[in-house]
Protein backbone atom coordinates (compact mmCIF):
# COMPACT_ATOMS: atom_id res chain seq x y z
CA UNK A 1 0.00 0.00 0.00
CA UNK A 2 1.28 3.43 -1.06
CA UNK A 3 1.59 5.85 1.73
CA UNK A 4 1.04 9.46 2.16
CA UNK A 5 3.16 11.98 3.75
CA UNK A 6 0.07 13.58 4.99
CA UNK A 7 -1.62 12.04 7.92
CA UNK A 8 -4.81 12.57 7.53
CA UNK A 9 -4.51 11.46 3.27
CA UNK A 10 -2.74 8.38 4.50
CA UNK A 11 -5.92 7.52 6.77
CA UNK A 12 -8.39 8.22 4.09
CA UNK A 13 -6.88 6.20 1.43
CA UNK A 14 -6.00 3.30 3.84
CA UNK A 15 -9.48 3.69 4.75
CA UNK A 16 -11.17 3.74 1.33
CA UNK A 17 -8.59 1.02 0.11
CA UNK A 18 -10.02 -1.10 3.34
CA UNK A 19 -13.25 -0.30 2.91
CA UNK A 20 -13.74 -1.02 -0.63
CA UNK A 21 -12.05 -4.47 -0.39
CA UNK A 22 -13.64 -5.36 2.39
CA UNK A 23 -16.76 -3.83 3.52
CA UNK A 24 -17.39 -0.84 5.82
CA UNK A 25 -18.79 -3.06 8.48
CA UNK A 26 -15.92 -5.59 8.55
CA UNK A 27 -13.54 -2.67 8.83
CA UNK A 28 -12.57 -1.71 12.11
CA UNK A 29 -10.97 1.20 13.30
CA UNK A 30 -7.87 -0.65 14.77
CA UNK A 31 -7.24 -2.32 11.37
CA UNK A 32 -7.06 0.73 9.78
CA UNK A 33 -4.44 1.97 11.90
CA UNK A 34 -2.30 -0.61 11.47
CA UNK A 35 -2.64 -0.93 8.15
CA UNK A 36 -2.21 2.92 7.41
CA UNK A 37 0.73 3.22 10.49
CA UNK A 38 -0.64 6.37 11.88
CA UNK A 39 -1.36 6.03 16.06
CA UNK A 40 -4.69 6.02 17.73
CA UNK A 41 -4.40 9.32 18.27
CA UNK A 42 -3.58 10.95 15.21
CA UNK A 43 -6.64 9.17 13.60
CA UNK A 44 -8.82 10.43 16.21
CA UNK A 45 -7.45 13.73 15.74
CA UNK A 46 -8.59 14.33 12.15
CA UNK A 47 -11.75 12.25 12.78
CA UNK A 48 -13.63 12.04 16.32
CA UNK A 49 -15.66 7.84 15.24
CA UNK A 50 -15.60 5.55 12.22
CA UNK A 51 -19.33 7.28 10.99
CA UNK A 52 -17.27 10.45 10.62
CA UNK A 53 -14.49 8.50 9.00
CA UNK A 54 -16.77 7.18 6.94
CA UNK A 55 -18.52 10.09 5.65
CA UNK A 56 -14.84 11.67 4.89
CA UNK A 57 -13.89 8.63 3.10
CA UNK A 58 -17.40 9.09 1.42
CA UNK A 59 -16.39 12.57 -0.14
CA UNK A 60 -12.97 11.52 -0.77
CA UNK A 61 -13.75 8.58 -3.04
CA UNK A 62 -17.26 10.36 -4.64
CA UNK A 63 -14.67 13.73 -5.69
CA UNK A 64 -11.91 11.19 -6.73
CA UNK A 65 -14.80 9.08 -8.63
CA UNK A 66 -16.73 11.74 -10.61
CA UNK A 67 -13.45 13.04 -11.55
CA UNK A 68 -12.09 10.19 -13.53
CA UNK A 69 -15.70 9.55 -15.23
CA UNK A 70 -16.08 13.36 -16.37
CA UNK A 71 -12.58 13.74 -17.67
CA UNK A 72 -12.25 9.77 -19.37
CA UNK A 73 -15.88 10.03 -21.13
CA UNK A 74 -15.27 14.03 -22.02
CA UNK A 75 -12.05 12.51 -23.80
CA UNK A 76 -13.90 9.75 -25.24
CA UNK A 77 -16.25 10.38 -29.16
CA UNK A 78 -16.02 13.59 -30.69
CA UNK A 79 -19.98 14.11 -30.27
CA UNK A 80 -22.33 13.95 -27.44
CA UNK A 81 -23.82 11.00 -28.82
CA UNK A 82 -20.62 9.23 -28.85
CA UNK A 83 -19.35 10.60 -25.47
CA UNK A 84 -22.80 9.31 -24.05
CA UNK A 85 -21.86 5.43 -25.41
CA UNK A 86 -18.27 6.16 -24.20
CA UNK A 87 -19.72 6.30 -20.67
CA UNK A 88 -20.26 2.71 -21.01
CA UNK A 89 -16.70 1.95 -22.84
CA UNK A 90 -15.34 3.60 -19.44
CA UNK A 91 -17.34 1.52 -17.40
CA UNK A 92 -16.43 -1.31 -18.67
CA UNK A 93 -12.93 -0.77 -18.55
CA UNK A 94 -13.84 -0.01 -15.02
CA UNK A 95 -15.98 -3.35 -14.44
CA UNK A 96 -13.23 -5.39 -16.16
CA UNK A 97 -10.75 -4.01 -13.74
CA UNK A 98 -9.40 -6.83 -10.84
CA UNK A 99 -9.87 -4.61 -7.77
CA UNK A 100 -13.51 -4.04 -8.75
CA UNK A 101 -15.47 -4.89 -5.85
CA UNK A 102 -19.01 -3.16 -7.36
CA UNK A 103 -19.80 0.22 -7.00
CA UNK A 104 -18.55 1.84 -4.21
CA UNK A 105 -21.82 4.23 -3.15
CA UNK A 106 -24.59 1.49 -3.82
CA UNK A 107 -22.24 -0.79 -1.40
CA UNK A 108 -21.94 1.60 0.77
CA UNK A 109 -26.14 2.01 1.07
CA UNK A 110 -26.77 -1.09 1.52
CA UNK A 111 -23.86 -1.37 3.96
CA UNK A 112 -25.31 1.41 6.12
CA UNK A 113 -28.77 0.51 5.51
CA UNK A 114 -29.52 3.90 7.13
CA UNK A 115 -30.92 6.97 5.04
CA UNK A 116 -29.81 9.31 7.49
CA UNK A 117 -26.29 8.58 7.53
CA UNK A 118 -23.97 11.30 5.60
CA UNK A 119 -22.71 8.07 2.99
CA UNK A 120 -26.01 7.77 2.52
CA UNK A 121 -26.32 11.80 1.19
CA UNK A 122 -22.90 11.39 -0.59
CA UNK A 123 -23.82 8.22 -2.70
CA UNK A 124 -27.12 10.60 -3.92
CA UNK A 125 -24.93 13.57 -4.17
CA UNK A 126 -22.73 11.21 -6.76
CA UNK A 127 -25.93 9.53 -8.12
CA UNK A 128 -27.20 13.63 -9.24
CA UNK A 129 -23.57 14.88 -10.31
CA UNK A 130 -23.59 11.70 -13.39
CA UNK A 131 -27.34 12.57 -14.10
CA UNK A 132 -26.66 16.24 -14.32
CA UNK A 133 -23.73 15.50 -16.84
CA UNK A 134 -25.12 13.08 -18.35
CA UNK A 135 -28.44 15.55 -18.77
CA UNK A 136 -26.25 18.14 -20.41
CA UNK A 137 -24.95 15.34 -22.79
CA UNK A 138 -28.52 14.76 -23.76
CA UNK A 139 -29.03 17.91 -24.37
CA UNK A 140 -26.00 18.56 -26.90
CA UNK A 141 -27.01 15.19 -28.75
CA UNK A 142 -30.60 16.71 -29.16
CA UNK A 143 -32.99 14.47 -27.12
CA UNK A 144 -36.35 15.64 -26.56
CA UNK A 145 -36.84 15.28 -23.09
CA UNK A 146 -33.09 15.13 -21.53
CA UNK A 147 -35.11 15.52 -17.91
CA UNK A 148 -36.39 11.59 -18.38
CA UNK A 149 -33.49 10.34 -20.48
CA UNK A 150 -30.94 11.35 -17.55
CA UNK A 151 -33.43 9.22 -15.21
CA UNK A 152 -33.21 6.29 -17.52
CA UNK A 153 -29.36 6.19 -18.10
CA UNK A 154 -28.95 6.24 -14.34
CA UNK A 155 -31.04 3.18 -14.75
CA UNK A 156 -28.99 1.59 -17.26
CA UNK A 157 -25.75 2.51 -15.33
CA UNK A 158 -27.30 0.72 -12.24
CA UNK A 159 -28.11 -2.31 -13.69
CA UNK A 160 -24.63 -2.96 -15.61
CA UNK A 161 -22.96 -2.47 -12.36
CA UNK A 162 -24.77 -4.69 -10.61
CA UNK A 163 -24.28 -6.76 -13.22
CA UNK A 164 -20.43 -6.61 -12.99
CA UNK A 165 -21.04 -7.04 -9.52
CA UNK A 166 -23.31 -10.00 -9.26
CA UNK A 167 -22.19 -11.61 -11.77
CA UNK A 168 -18.05 -10.80 -12.20
CA UNK A 169 -18.49 -9.80 -15.94
CA UNK A 170 -18.11 -6.87 -17.55
CA UNK A 171 -20.62 -7.44 -20.26
CA UNK A 172 -23.41 -5.70 -19.07
CA UNK A 173 -21.81 -2.55 -19.81
CA UNK A 174 -21.97 -3.96 -23.54
CA UNK A 175 -25.93 -4.12 -23.40
CA UNK A 176 -26.00 -0.94 -21.31
CA UNK A 177 -24.15 0.78 -24.28
CA UNK A 178 -26.96 -1.24 -26.95
CA UNK A 179 -29.81 0.13 -24.97
CA UNK A 180 -28.45 3.54 -24.69
CA UNK A 181 -28.07 4.21 -28.63
CA UNK A 182 -31.06 2.75 -29.02
CA UNK A 183 -32.28 5.62 -26.58
CA UNK A 184 -30.92 8.32 -27.86
CA UNK A 185 -32.23 7.49 -31.13
CA UNK A 186 -35.59 7.08 -30.16
CA UNK A 187 -35.51 10.47 -28.34
CA UNK A 188 -34.18 12.93 -30.67
CA UNK A 189 -35.50 16.16 -31.59
CA UNK A 190 -34.27 16.00 -35.26
CA UNK A 191 -31.98 13.14 -36.42
CA UNK A 192 -28.26 14.19 -36.27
Amino acid sequence: MKFSSNPRQQILETASQLFYQKGIQKVGINEIIATSGVAKRTLYRYFTSKDKLIEAVMKHRATEWLHWFETTTRNRGNTAKERLLATFDVLQEWYASPDFRGCPFINAVLEIADASHPAHDVSVQVRESIRLQIKQLAEQAGVKDSESFSQQYLLLIGGASLMATIEGVSIGANHGRQALSTLIDSSRELPL
